[in-house]
């Protein structure tokens, strides 16, 4: 295995769904820290967030426009990064919550498909492209943002199926994942109900705590604890 070349301990993270909430969050407080990060998302150009981010750090943030759910995308993102730069830490964080508040008997179904697309096979699609990138690192981690709503043990609100089915199945691949490639620690992350578009104005966490959280834990991250699920604190979360 190559090993990866660090500047005074410089990381390369690539995040996905870094336009807004935790992913852009993640992006800022990796990027504040001194490590190098390249995002993908699908209309960068939207996002002042982001593209205020790249003015701040312009040499260590690299932005691409791709979209999780096509192959070709996603794969013209691998070939984009740089050639030999390994991908030392890799943040599967785009998902989507679509179905809500949807009572079973009236369910479209095509929700539900469209969330095991989006939460379950998306970070599959960018982990498999990513894999080589993974691998050069000298002490590659991959973190797949899941949710306590993927917990069956947890599950004792019903509804939302197809993001609870959805991140049930995110979690089923990243430890299916860590006992293939046991040289990549990999682990699945619940950041807390959080202050997005997706939480809610409601929600008792900031995004900043939750990505300050996700940021710690990866950094103290050992390889016995791949395949493990964990809350943003630390916590080790019941399947």
């Amino acid at each position: 295995m190559q090993k990866s070349s660090h500047s005074a301990g410089r990381l390369h993270y690539a995040i996905t769904g870094a336009s807004r909430g935790i992913g852009l969050e993640l992006a800022h407080q990796a990027l504040e820290a001194g490590n190098e990060v390249s995002v993908v998302v699908r209309n960068p150009e939207k996002s002042e967030g982001l593209q205020a981010l790249h003015s701040k750090f312009p040499e260590t943030l690299r932005i691409f426009t791709g979209d999780i759910l096509s192959d070709e995308s996603i794969k013209s993102f691998s070939k984009a990064l740089p050639a030999g730069k390994p991908v030392d830490v890799l943040i599967n964080n785009a998902g989507a919550y679509l179905d809500g508040d949807d009572e079973f008997v009236s369910l479209d179904l095509t929700k539900v498909m469209d969330s095991f697309a989006m939460n379950s096979v998306g970070a599959m699609r960018v982990t498999q492209s990513l894999l080589p990138k993974l691998q050069k690192s000298s002490h590659p981690k991959l973190v797949n943002i899941t949710s306590l709503m993927g917990s069956i043990d947890d599950n004792s609100g019903g509804g939302s199926y197809g993001y609870r089915m959805s991140k049930a199945a995110l979690n089923m691949f990243n430890r299916s994942f860590s006992v293939d490639f046991p040289k990549i620690t990999s682990v699945v992350v619940h950041p807390g109900w959080v202050k997005t578009e997706m939480g809610g104005a409601g929600a008792p966490t900031e995004t900043a705590e939750s990505a300050a959280g996700i940021l710690k834990l990866i950094s103290g991250l050992k390889s016995s604890d791949t395949g493990k699920f964990f809350d943003y604190e630390g916590d080790s979360l019941s399947w």
